[in-house]
């Protein structure tokens, strides 16, 4: 089984390549995804309810106050992730059991090199973009400040770590350029059958 990793900063368009490889009928797994449902679960958010009560209309967690309080935080910001982090370790595992015998996964996960976990992949993507392409791409999500946006990015990895991915794919550009530049990079993985 060749296994990647596909990583990158809010907005960067890790959702995207996901869609191109899923396109290919490669199985993909999405760590954001997980957490979203993660998120939804009853004992996931008494646990987060006794620590943040603030991000709670009622019984309804707002994620965006959520955001807003873990991201101005690094101490919060582990409190919150000591609770998410090994549901979705949980939810890798039984995703990897289920896919055993499949060639070739593609798993999405956005703090690869904040875990140091790059060691349990046969190549690391990361999806790169500017700041300012970035910006206008998640602007449009809801509740998205650029108080928070900024927030959110310094809690995620740096143009430094580019040097440690196995391909860097530029997406400042069109969907359609982005496709040919993931069609490449899978043809450069597929082709060394690991």
């Amino acid at each position: 089984m060749i296994l990647i990793g596909l990583t990158g900063t809010i907005g960067s368009g890790k959702t995207f390549a996901l869609s191109f490889f899923k396109s290919k009928k490669i199985k993909i797994f999405s760590a954001d995804e997980k957490v979203k449902k993660i998120l939804e679960t009853k004992i996931v958010k008494e646990k987060i309810y006794k620590l943040f009560p603030g991000a709670f209309i009622g019984k309804k967690l707002n994620k965006s106050v959520l955001a807003s309080i873990v991201f101005s935080d690094k101490k919060k910001l582990r409190k919150l992730e000591k609770i998410i982090h090994p549901c979705v370790k949980k939810e890798k595992k039984i995703f990897l059991d289920i896919n055993k015998n499949e060639n070739f996964i593609v798993m999405e996960i956005p703090i690869i090199f904040e875990q140091k976990t790059k060691k349990n992949y046969d190549y690391i993507i990361l999806m790169d973009v500017n700041k300012k392409t970035q910006f206008e791409r998640i602007k449009k999500r809801k509740n998205m400040t650029k108080i928070l946006f900024k927030k959110i990015l310094a809690n995620q990895v740096s143009d430094k770590k580019k040097k440690f991915a196995d391909f860097v794919i530029n997406n400042n550009g069109s969907k359609l350029k982005t496709r040919r530049i993931l069609r490449k990079t899978l043809d450069k993985m597929l082709s060394t059958g690991l």
